[in-house]
């Protein structure tokens, strides 16, 4: 795509964003908090569902830079440590799907649960990286064994859990 396309495809969304935005306000009707309501929620769990997702994108790229430095011979053998942040973005898919049909009923919830969880999952996800990478570095030292390495990584997902019980939990 050429300059030109870019600077006409980006006026051309420019132009279909302004005119979702001002022709309710030339019809006369003024936005209420209850049409923005859902807007927002809906752009909140979005965020959520981004945030678990990417948190479990970190960990993994954190968890298998460990693995591949450990070399062939541990590969198979410390992949189930690697692959442990993967959980986090299912977790935030779960949560995006149970929530969803709740955005025009109770938006201002759902947006809270989504933020908090969102958070929740990136920081979880991202830390449980970093010490499954200790745990197969444990074990490719020989300081370590994969009993050790699968209860610590376990830790970080004890608190994911948390987060993903009291998304239904909280009303």
């Amino acid at each position: 795509m050429s300059k030109k396309e870019k600077w006409v495809m980006g006026a051309l969304v420019a132009a279909l964003v302004t005119v979702g935005f001002v022709s309710p306000a030339a019809a006369g009707e003024a936005p209420t908090p209850e049409n923005w309501a859902p807007l927002i929620a809906k752009i909140i769990m979005g965020l959520s569902l981004s945030l678990g997702l990417a948190g479990s994108a970190v960990g993994l790229s954190i968890s298998f830079s460990a693995l591949l430095g450990g070399g062939k011979e541990y590969f198979y053998k410390n992949i189930i440590l690697a692959m442990m942040p993967s959980l986090h973005g299912i977790y935030a898919i779960v949560v995006f799907f149970a929530n969803i049909n709740q955005i025009n009923t109770n938006p201002y919830a759902v947006a809270g649960k989504a933020g908090i969880f969102g958070i929740a999952m990136f920081l979880c996800a991202w830390y449980q990286g970093i010490v499954s990478a200790a745990g197969i570095w444990g074990i490719v030292e020989g300081k370590n064994t994969m009993a050790n390495g699968l209860v610590s990584g376990a830790m970080p997902e004890t608190y994911a859990v948390f987060a993903l019980v009291m998304t239904f939990v909280l009303k």
